[in-house]
């Protein structure tokens, strides 16, 4: 534009004259026609993208883009400055966001008959390109994308944003899928004086060279071109709106003329309907230069993006997937538990402040540099905390937005005991806290909508592997983490080897994706992590950090806890003393569940804390092993749960009732409430069995709450006849065989035909109200659905004909499958009948079926 205006004030010039220009080393050749003259080459235009201002936590990119005979920084640098404003002035304004700035060879003539010959097209696809380009090695490339353009590249951004909604290409997609705002400076989205000025101009120098008369075409207001382009744009604006992923729009006109030439875009051509519109006192060439950061033209434009960018800091670019989309993620079947913030995990703690510093420095440090290790392997023994840092870890990515997904294994916990739901589970995520990765995934259910019935292998690379290659590489030196915590108890060692060989192919990804993992040293996964080559993965032991270190945590973690019902139950400024909290750290031995147990047994005991505090210091001091101390510590809580008070009859009675109520517990496959132990078993009184186990259960006061053991380490303890004193130990198939026989005796008593009463065959379950199939077919009587046929696998139990299973398969088989059929599980009941083959004698008479 500068160069245009000298041109108007002198049209004619000799041909010996050189216009001035000056050299700029990091340009590239613009494209251009070849010329047969023999003046001397023109120098290099400065095109391509340009960083202007890189901040080491941005969170946007602004990226500027000049108009017609405009320079990428010329363009914007007042007369007197020192340096484009976009450098110097606003990362005052807006600190947190990068700056771009961005140059084509947008003269309509040259003396020296170089001028490129480029279409508007052409220019909106090498903007496209230069962008991708350039946040091609990103980490993540997902950063949201402000355009700030005048005159004519406001129409170049226009057509490629339309081009990148038509293109096939990722990562020219991506350009549209990350754009949030645009700024347009004197924009004639309707064409302008800029036509007459421009081709004055252009032919007042094509009496010595060549001219553009691609672009000076684009700008009339009866262009073909210019109509193509704001039909494109408009329609991807609506089809944006439509979608909910609207795109935040502020046109500026000039409100002063440009001498000799008058208002280049009048007011009502640099306008869109509906969008605000802002003036700018100033002409065409002098509104995109700022001197001063009180210049009321600056402070407009840095007020619309302080604005924009802190509606991004707030709600981070989170795509809103359309409904079509959520209907194909509905298609998949997910595990509600697994991820680190679900309902019933939203009580489960995180570290206390002052604890496992180093090691979560060392897990920050891995996540946030540049390790090339994708893979984290956080392991250590039963009780030494690693869901807890897990968590804690969760919870610091959830709130910088870089949790990927999070998927916590536990033993007996139905969908989250297995791996079955493991890697849709973590796709539907990925799809919601991954902006624009939900497209793809998508695409991937649409192409194959069995694909969460397919194995293992082809969920992960349909659903995770393929989506995430096509984010491209990124870089805000961040990336995205998955957290897999628990991984020993994930049912079937064979999956558990598949899920790593799996995760290790991360590596491969432009996009970083990197995975945190926990588990117990257990052989499986011991194994299969050497067969990943070290240097994909970082491994820590937890059970190794030096005692002291250990120590102190947990001294911090009973401090805090005993303060607690110190000033609960007033019970004097110095309990429980010094004495007594050491004796404490040393009997935990190192094991955090230890520590937490303890906390829970004496906060139990509420009046009594006291006494349940110097029950657990008169355990031995001899005790050296750390799951002896664990062991004493249970056997402690267990014991205390029979009143003294009781009279023999009595003890018996309420062991007897306890032990069935707690083998029950810790073998059941998925949690059940205390009121669905009620009816599964049978009785009427678990809750009240309980009352005394809070130390080691979770016992919610709503008895159709689901019921949890605090800690795994139970589970293991109870049936170990070396590890539980004799009263309590549960033999683990006699516990199998009464609730294989509770679950057959409950579907005897309630399966019927048509039991959700719908009167009509071939009725869908989506057609009714989930309500109503969960009050036909309460969560006990879903669970005996479900799990019958695997509690019978574990009793060892011999079939025989008749039996009650012969009984039961006689006259309630097609009301089993429909009961399945109602709740979605259809596919569970046909493996379990796979199964129930097996524990078939040789010779069993082929049962008949009652239909």
């Amino acid at each position: 534009m500068e160069r245009a205006a000298a041109a108007m004030k002198r049209p004619f010039r000799r041909r010996s004259e050189k216009p001035a220009r000056s050299d700029i080393s990091d340009s590239t050749p613009a494209t251009a026609s070849a010329s047969t003259t023999t003046t001397s080459p023109r120098k290099l235009f400065p095109a391509g993208v340009k960083l202007l201002y890189n901040p080491e936590h941005s969170v946007v990119d602004i990226i500027l883009v000049h108009g017609l005979t405009g320079d990428r920084e010329k363009t914007w640098t007042a007369k007197n400055a020192a340096a484009p404003w976009p450098q110097s002035l606003l990362p005052l304004k807006v600190p947190n966001a990068r700056v771009l700035t961005f140059g084509y060879d947008a003269y309509v003539a040259d003396w020296r008959g170089m001028v490129s010959t480029n279409k508007i097209g052409n220019h909106a696809m090498n903007l496209l390109n230069a962008i991708a380009t350039y946040r091609e090695d990103d980490e993540p490339n997902n950063r949201p994308i402000i355009f700030i353009c005048h005159s004519l590249g406001g129409l170049v951004c226009e057509d490629a944003l339309f081009a990148a909604r038509q293109r096939p290409e990722p990562h020219l997609q991506n350009i549209l899928e990350y754009t949030y705002g645009i700024i347009f400076l004197g924009t004639p989205h309707h064409g302008a004086g800029l036509a007459k000025w421009a081709e004055i101009l252009a032919n007042t120098l094509g009496l010595l060279k060549q001219t553009n008369p691609q672009i000076l075409a684009v700008l009339e207001s009866d262009s073909e071109v210019l109509a193509r382009v704001q039909d494109g744009f408009h329609t991807m604006i609506r089809a944006r709106n439509q979608e909910g992923r609207l795109i935040e729009i502020t046109c500026f006109y000039e409100e002063l003329p440009l001498p000799s030439v008058g208002v280049v875009v009048p007011a009502h051509s640099a306008i869109l309907p509906g969008y605000i519109p802002i003036g700018i006192r100033s002409n065409h060439m002098d509104m995109t230069k700022f001197e001063y950061a009180d210049d009321p033209g600056f402070t407009a434009i840095a007020g619309e993006l302080r604005r924009w960018v802190k509606n991004l800091s707030a709600s981070s670019r989170v795509v809103v997937l359309d409904d079509r989309q959520e209907s194909l993620l509905r298609i998949l079947s997910v595990a509600t538990n697994a991820p680190f913030n679900s309902y019933d995990r939203q009580h489960e703690p995180t570290c206390l402040p002052d604890t496992r510093f180093d090691l979560l420095q060392t897990i920050y440090s891995w996540a946030d540099e540049q390790d090339e290790r994708r893979i984290f392997w956080l392991n250590g023994f039963a009780g030494t905390g690693k869901s807890t840092i897990a968590r804690t870890v969760a919870r610091k990515y959830w709130n910088q937005k870089r949790l990927g997904a999070s998927f916590f294994f536990s033993r007996g916990g139905g969908d989250v005991s297995h791996a079955g739901l493991f890697f849709t589970s973590i796709a539907v995520q990925l799809a919601n806290n991954i902006p624009s990765l939900g497209r793809y995934i998508c695409d991937a259910i649409a192409e194959r909508k069995d694909v969460g019935s397919q194995s293992l292998r082809d969920q992960w690379t349909q659903l995770v592997l393929n989506p995430l290659s096509k984010l491209g590489g990124n870089g805000s030196g961040s990336s995205y983490l998955l957290i897999v915590d628990a991984l020993d108890e994930c049912e079937d060692d064979r999956n558990v080897r598949v899920i790593l060989q799996l995760l290790a192919e991360a590596q491969i990804l432009r996009t970083r994706l990197r995975v945190f993992l926990t588990s117990r040293p257990e052989i499986p996964i011991r194994h299969s992590m050497y067969e990943i080559p070290q240097a994909k993965h970082k491994d820590f032991v937890l059970h190794n950090i030096s005692p002291p270190v250990v120590d102190h945590d947990i001294t911090v973690f009973l401090e805090y806890k005993l303060g607690i019902i110190q000033q609960e139950w007033t019970l004097g400024a110095d309990w429980p003393g010094e004495q007594a909290l050491r004796q404490l750290v040393q009997n935990a031995s190192g094991l955090f569940i230890w520590a937490a147990t303890a906390y829970r047994f004496i906060k139990d005991g509420k009046e009594y804390a006291e006494r349940r505090l110097a029950l657990i210091l008169q355990s031995e001091t001899t005790i050296t092993a750390p799951e002896r101390h664990l062991d004493e510590i249970y056997n402690t809580v267990l014991k205390n749960s029979i009143s003294h008070y009781y009279d023999e009859f009595e003890k018996e009675d309420k062991l007897v009732r306890l032990k069935a109520v707690l083998g029950s517990i810790v073998i059941l496959f998925s949690q059940l409430s205390t009121s669905s132990i009620n009816r599964l078993l049978h009785v009427k009184w678990a809750r009240q069995s309980l009352d005394h186990l809070h130390a080691i259960l979770d016992v919610p006061e709503d008895e159709d709450h689901l019921l949890r053991l605090h800690h795994p380490s139970f589970h293991d303890f109870l049936l170990n006849k070396d590890r539980c004193i004799s009263d309590f130990y549960v033999e683990e198939s006699l516990a199998h065989q009464t609730l294989a026989d509770s679950c057959i005796r409950l579907m005897s008593n309630s399966l019927s035909q048509d039991i959700c009463g719908q009167k009509a065959p071939g009725t869908l379950a989506a057609k009714i109200e989930s309500s109503q199939i969960e009050q036909c077919l309460p969560p006990e009587l879903q669970y005996a659905c479900l799990y019958w046929i695997q509690h019978l696998q574990r009793s060892n139990t011999q079939l025989s004909d008749p039996g009650s299973v012969y009984q039961f398969l006689q006259y309630h088989f097609l009301h089993w499958l429909e009961a399945l059929s109602w709740i979605g599980k259809t596919s569970e009941g046909i493996l379990a009948i796979s199964s129930l083959e097996a524990l078939i004698l040789v010779g069993l008479l082929i049962i008949p079926i009652n239909y």
